[in-house]
């Protein structure tokens, strides 16, 4: 007759706590691998979002963003399919992963531009630094409740937005536009992981 070998309540409970831990971890490194690529995306419409404050009129700011996040929203959403449709196939339901993201990009955009409409800067910086603070506060805030990693990514996006606004006002869009590296070794970071 063959050993059978019996687990107590104790060891049951372990284990069953290392599968949802490890379950966890890898659910939290496949948002990663998701959130690289769309860091990436989002590096170069940052990059180029800046350039424009810099180089156009300030009454051309506000197309050139609106251009420029809606393609950031779909290049976003078609980046994050694969993943959605990965899912599906190992039998997860859809979460709507996209139609979340999507949500909140609308939250960000109306939250920004309800701002900018409240508190009416004068001063340009103003609104050079203010979506540089917020992406960096939004990056934070996810990473103390979800995902370690943007802790840091928004740690460095706060920092940089602020070195920028005390100590190059006069090249504050170019600096941001700058930042932006920041924001692509980030996702590529987080795609590695």
């Amino acid at each position: 007759m063959e050993d059978v070998m019996v687990l107590t309540k104790d060891e049951a409970a372990a284990a069953l706590a290392d599968i949802q831990e490890t379950t966890r971890r890898g659910a939290t490194l496949r948002g990663y691998r998701i959130g690289g690529p769309i860091l990436m995306l989002w590096s170069v419409i940052w990059m180029l979002g800046y350039l424009g404050m810099g180089l156009l009129p300030s009454h051309q700011w506000g197309w050139a963003w609106l251009v420029l996040d809606t393609v950031g929203a779909i290049g976003s959403i078609l980046l994050a399919r694969p993943a959605e449709k990965a899912a599906r196939a190992a039998g997860v339901k859809g979460d709507r992963s996209s139609l979340k993201m999507m949500g909140g990009m609308a939250v960000a955009i109306v939250f920004v531009m309800s701002t900018f409409y409240v508190l009416r800067p004068t001063d340009p910086a103003a609104y050079l630094a203010f979506p540089g603070l917020m992406v960096g506060a939004i990056y934070a805030a996810v990473g103390v409740f979800v995902a370690g990693r943007y802790l840091g990514i928004g740690a460095v996006m706060f920092a940089l937005t602020l070195v920028g606004f005390y100590a190059f006002p006069d090249i504050l869009a170019f600096w941001m536009a700058s930042a932006s590296v920041a924001l692509f070794v980030s996702g590529v970071w987080l795609a590695r992981a």
